[in-house]
């Protein structure tokens, strides 16, 4: 996580501020790696909120995002995660290509670049095989409707004029939300890295089962659509239909290592090491994958994240809806003091979100 939020801090000039969100279990942790960072960039201004109150909304990245814009003076925000690592020039890049390209909010691509742990390997897959081409397939045909939340970027007043706290703080994917709110959207130049956090197999395996679910629920016919790219789906029917067949087996086995011999080849693309304990991984994912397309597809399906159980793309808030209009008034009548880099007339901010490493408080 260092590493992370060092190559963000390392790129701030002297009107740039980054804001870091941190829950008050999380401080003995946290607060060291942020002191180091401070003093190795004495000029970076750094602002750390500490909390210990419970989420008013059900999406735990949002009711982040909504403390820290309480302390957001700039412009234009820049919302991104913990374990998202910027390319050096970043920043200045992102201001340069959001004041051209004529978009509401630019969003930035990302990729997993290293496996910390074996199981690491699943998100790897399906970010750098899956998910990444198609977002550069997307990038060239112009603006898109949707946002990717290892960073967007986008002006604070619209997005005050455009989106409700309660609204996008109920959405499972508020990255996609964000760009519905938010258009014409651009996929940005620029790409950003991600770290894969799961620990065990099981969490890749749930975390895989969400970003399916997502999709299903956000994109029905794009995931409906992805049956076309699971060649191996047809073979696993055939032997399904046909267990005695030697050549539905033999089918089944080399259409299986074409599979994982070109998803190997994406993700090697992208700057991510595969080893040799890797190959019986790629053997399973080629298999899970398809096995994911129908489990996305299951009757009364549901994903587990944050201690929550999410039936759908929506969540009933359990905050009272008057105290959030209040909230938002005064967010709005607050006078604004830019603290960016100016270019051209244009000011940026930084929003920086840090995720919890443990479980908060229930109870206010």
């Amino acid at each position: 996580m260092e590493t992370c939020l060092e190559s963000f801090v390392a790129q701030l000039d002297a009107e740039s501020e980054m804001l870091c969100g941190v829950h008050e279990a999380d401080r003995e942790s946290v607060a060291p790696m942020l002191a180091r960072l401070e003093q190795r960039y004495p000029t970076a201004r750094i602002k750390t909120v500490y909390r210990t109150c419970a989420d008013q909304v059900a999406n735990p990245k949002i009711a982040w995002q909504r403390i820290l814009a309480e302390q957001a003076e700039g412009e234009l925000w820049l919302w991104s995660d913990a374990d998202v690592t910027a390319p050096e020039g970043f920043l200045r890049a992102a201001r340069q290509e959001f004041e051209s390209c004529g978009a509401t909010m630019l969003t930035f691509p990302y990729v997993v670049r290293s496996l910390p742990r074996p199981p690491a390997l699943l998100d790897a897959l399906f970010v750098n095989a899956e998910f990444y081409p198609g977002v550069l397939l997307l990038r060239k045909r112009g603006a898109v409707d949707f946002g990717l939340g290892a960073g967007m970027l986008f002006e604070r007043d619209t997005f005050l004029k455009r989106v409700e706290w309660r609204e996008i703080g109920a959405a499972l994917s508020d990255d996609f939300f964000l760009g519905q709110k938010l258009q014409p959207a651009r996929i940005a130049k620029s790409t950003l890295a991600t770290i894969a956090g799961a620990t065990t197999w099981q969490d890749a395996r749930l975390h895989d089962l969400r970003w399916a679910r997502t999709i299903r629920w956000n994109r029905p016919v794009g995931s409906a659509a992805r049956i076309m790219i699971l060649p191996v789906l047809g073979w696993l029917g055939w032997v399904a239909f046909h267990p005695l067949n030697p050549g539905a087996w033999i089918g089944l086995v080399a259409m299986m290592q074409i599979d994982v011999f070109f998803a190997a080849m994406i993700v090697r693309q992208v700057g991510c090491p595969l080893m040799v304990q890797n190959l019986l991984g790629l053997e399973a994912w080629s298999i899970w994958r398809s096995i994911l397309w129908f489990l996305s597809w299951w009757p009364g399906s549901s994903v587990v994240w944050s201690g929550k159980i999410w039936k759908g793309p929506r969540w009933e808030l359990r905050t009272d809806p008057d105290e959030w209009a209040e909230r938002e008034t005064a967010l709005t009548r607050r006078d604004v003091k830019p603290m960016f880099l100016q270019t051209k007339g244009l000011r940026v901010r930084t929003d920086y979100h840090l995720r919890a490493m443990k479980k908060e408080e229930e109870a206010r």
